[in-house]
Formats: C-alpha cells, structure tokens, sequence
C-alpha cells in the first residue's frame, strides 16, 4: 500500500472516530439539557399549583366563607372556590388549551373523589411507599409511555388532618351537596395523619430528544461533509506536498538506475520545504557520480598498470628468489661436501719432517699433494717458488 494511501486512510479514520465521539458527546448533552428543561418546567408546574392551593387555603376560601356567613348552609358545596384541587384541575385543563406543550399533571388518590383524580398503578405504587417510608417525599424518573419518553416527577401530597375528617370520614357527616356530586362511596374513611395524595407530573421529552435527533443528523452530515472536504483537501495537499516530489525523485532515480548514460543528470522541479534540500543533495550526488563514472576507466587502467607493474615485479622478484634459493642450495651442498672433507683433514696428521710426506691411516707414505687429493677435493698445478728456483737454477733464475 502507498504511504499516500495509508496517510489518507488515517486521517479519514482519526477523523470518524473525532466526528462519532463528537457526536455522541452532542447527543448526549443535548439529552441532558433537555432533561434539565423538563425538570425546570416541572418544578415551575409544581410551584405554580401548590401557589394556588395556598391562595385557596389562605385567602379566597376564608374571604368567601366570611361573605357567604349566614347565607351557605352546612350541606352546600360549590367546589370551584371550596376546593382548592378541584380549582388547580380546572385551571390545568384552560391553561393546557392555551399551550402547546402536551405536559401533565394530577393530584392523584387510592380511591379518589374525583374520577379524574385517581392514581394509575405506577402512582398508586408511590402513595403506597410514602406512607410505608416518612422520609420519602420525591421520586423521579424517566418512562416510556404509549411510545413516547416522559420526565415523570411524583411528590408527597396531602396529608390527612383532623379538619379534613369532616368531608372524608363518613358520607352521613359531610356536606350532602358534596356527597349527591360525587357520591357516598368514594375517598372516605380517612385516618388523620394519612397521605392521601401525591402530585403527578410528566413533561414530555420527545420534542426535545427529536430536537437533538435532528441536530445529532445535521452534525452527522455536517461532519459528512467535512469529511468529504477534508478527504479532497488531504489528496490535493498529499499530491503537492508528498506525492508529485516523490515520483519526481523517484522517475529520476529509476532512469539512474537503468541506465548509466543518466548519471549527472538534474532534477529541475522546484519543490517545496524540504523536499528541495533533498532535491539539492539528490542533484549533487548525480553530479558527483558522473563524474566518478566518467574517470573511473582511467583510474582502473592506471590501477591495473600498477598492479601488473607490481605482478611483474614480483614475478622477478620471485625469479630471483627462486634463483637465489638454488645457489644457496649448491653452496651448502658444496659447502657441506667442504665442511665434510675439512672434517677428514682435521686433527692430527702424521707428516716426515725430512721429505714432508703423509702417513696415511694404513701405514702408507704418500706425497702431500696427493693425500689432499684424496681426501678433498682439491687439485694441484705444480710450479717453483723463488727460492727454489734460485738454489737448484742459479745460472738461469736470479732473485731479485
């Protein structure tokens, strides 16, 4: 695989493994904000109803009592101002035709007063915890109802008072207009201290999680796109930067290689950063190969002078060595042949002091020159000394 390849296939990968992290860490952001909207929005529900209950309980409800005193009966029941729940119910149904948002919410029973009341099982599960655990007064979390995902908030409600007995002990004591609305058989029989209710609010995350789909997408074919860019901007600077410098050096350095007739020849591309001082150091090594080729003929001749100059003198040499070495070897064959007749001569050799002959080893007399004869390998050339010459021929010979 080309290093340009490899190069593109890295940086595509390092930037889809970016790109994917990116967008999961998106999502997941954009699902946490849209989960912190909904508790913002549930809070602000919850706060607003619990405003109304307090205004019922604290100042309508009183202010009407005390307008009605005389007039209202102990059986008359009107429960848009006498019910504080019944009001933030109605008052829920209005503002939910006013807006857009399909949130909910209920203040649900076990056995409500109000069908519209009653606690589902999920619900119910809750009131029934709350008064088996004092401390739990909050629970939180997030459902999948009807296909749909929900911010669900369940908080403690009313709990049973002493007042509240007189319309939820027994049908027989409470207001008879409340029990022909609703009935003898629902929400009564309450003990004091009871938690009869709990407050029921959802808030829908699915506008907002298909927010974040859509923008998850969007960023994904942001990210496509970039990609695409940056895949085209990597080839283009690849071929600049990477790719055209190289084949440029490699196209030359291929003619080189198959043909000498090539050595010395330039790369006259301008390239860029660095790829020119490896042009500059590639042109220079051209140069100087050249130049090497180009003498190396005369040097290998002069080369092969000298050392056949030297083959020969050594020849010689060995020649006369050789030669040499035969002298040497005559010489001591001589000289061993001398040294063994000298041995004979050694020693002591009996000679006549009159006439000068040599005894030899069996008893003979022989004369001098023919003992060395014998036993070396010397020869004699007789001749007359001066002296002799002039004692036997004084007529003729006179020393001088």
């Amino acid at each position: 695989m080309r290093v340009g390849t490899r190069f593109l296939l890295i940086t595509v990968a390092i930037f889809l493994i970016s790109t994917a992290a990116m967008v999961l860490w998106v999502s997941h952001q954009m699902r946490q904000q849209a989960l912190k909207e909904a508790e913002s929005k549930a809070r602000i529900l919850l706060e607003r109803n619990l405003a109304t209950h307090t205004y019922f309980t604290h100042q309508l409800k009183p202010a009407v009592f005390k307008a009605v005193e005389g007039i209202l009966t102990k059986d008359d029941f009107e429960p848009a101002w006498m019910s504080s729940t019944y009001a933030v119910r109605s008052i829920d149904q209005y503002f939910k035709s006013l807006s857009l948002d399909d949130y909910y919410y209920k203040e649900c029973a076990i056995d409500a007063r109000d069908p519209h009341n009653e606690a589902d099982a999920y619900e119910k599960e809750f009131i029934e915890k709350i008064n088996a655990d004092p401390m739990l007064n909050l629970q939180t979390a997030i459902r999948d109802i009807a296909g749909q995902s929900y911010y669900v908030v369940l908080r403690r409600g009313e709990v049973m008072e002493e007042t509240c007995l007189l319309c939820h002990s027994v049908p027989q004591a409470a207001p008879q207009g409340m029990v022909l609305r609703y009935g003898p058989d629902r929400s009564f029989h309450r003990e004091v201290g009871e938690v009869v209710s709990a407050i029921s609010i959802r808030v829908p995350l699915g506008a907002a999680y298909a927010q974040a789909r859509s923008l998850t997408w969007k960023l994904v074919a942001g990210m496509v796109a970039g990609l695409l860019l940056l895949v085209a901007a990597v080839i283009g600077s690849n071929r600049i930067l990477f790719s055209n410098p190289l084949n440029a050096v490699r196209e030359k350095t291929e003619l080189i290689a198959r043909q000498q007739t090539h050595l010395g020849e330039q790369i006259s591309a301008r390239l860029p950063g660095e790829w020119g001082d490896l042009v500059r150091d590639f042109n220079e090594m051209s140069a100087r190969l050249r130049f090497s080729h180009d003498n190396l003929e005369e040097r290998v001749a002069e080369r092969t002078a000298e050392l056949t100059g030297a083959n020969e003198r050594l020849t010689k040499e060995i020649a006369e060595r050789k030669k040499a070495e035969e002298v040497r070897e005559i010489l001591i064959g001589h000289l061993e042949d001398a040294l063994g007749e000298v041995k004979t001569l050694q020693g002591i050799i009996p000679i006549c002091s009159g006439c000068k002959k040599i005894r030899d080893d069996e008893g003979y007399w022989q004369q001098v020159e023919t003992y060395i004869q014998k036993h070396s390998g010397a020869q004699f050339s007789h001749g007359i000394c001066p002296v002799c010459a002039e004692e036997l021929y004084s007529e003729v010979y006179k020393v001088r």
